[in-house]
């Protein structure tokens, strides 16, 4: 076969065999909600004391005759400093959000582990200037009551997300993110 018949018969196989679902319509009782995953980030300061974080969200639950949209849980992890101390943090978190087009008031609560990094260091270097034992470090890990409350813009189908508010451990925050 020559190469003058195999292109036009590979053009006219591959013509053939495409399918388009252009003029395909959603079925009327399903409607387009949110997407069920995101990723944000998210960071904040107030004062002497500032926080950012990078977080996984998964939705739990939706509803279309509540004026909250659904229920999500959220894993992050991130880190905090204040005047004095610092360290790394993770939090996990129960959330949700009202409002069913683009803005959205949304709350999250849950708690956050949260390790004082420079605490036990400054403890740390005392020990070993007198020749002590290291401090245990879980001597100078916490667990708090972490959450937010604030203003998240969000497409009902749309991937992009943009959250300020206020919460612990970010402080006064502004977030960005994306929808799968």
């Amino acid at each position: 076969m020559s190469i003058k018949l195999l292109v036009p018969a590979l053009a006219a196989a591959l013509l053939l065999n495409s399918q388009a679902y252009a003029q395909e319509q959603q079925p009327a009782n399903k409607q387009p909600g949110f997407k069920k995953n995101s990723i944000q980030a998210t960071a904040g300061a107030v004062g002497l004391i500032a926080g950012y974080s990078l977080s996984y969200e998964r939705w739990l639950l939706t509803s279309k005759q509540s004026a909250l949209v659904g229920l999500w849980t959220k894993i992050g992890a991130g880190g905090w400093v204040s005047w004095t101390s610092g360290g790394p943090h993770q939090s996990l978190m129960l959330g949700t959000m009202t409002g069913k087009r683009n803005s959205h008031l949304e709350l999250n609560m849950g708690l956050a582990r949260m390790f004082d990094r420079n605490s036990y260091n400054a403890a740390k270097d005392v020990s070993d200037y007198y020749a002590d034992p290291p401090p245990a470090k879980s001597n100078y890990v916490a667990i708090r009551a972490a959450g937010s409350l604030g203003y998240r813009y969000q497409k009902p189908t749309g991937r992009f997300i943009f959250r300020v508010g206020g919460g612990f451990p970010e402080t006064l925050y502004l977030g960005i993110g994306g929808a799968f």
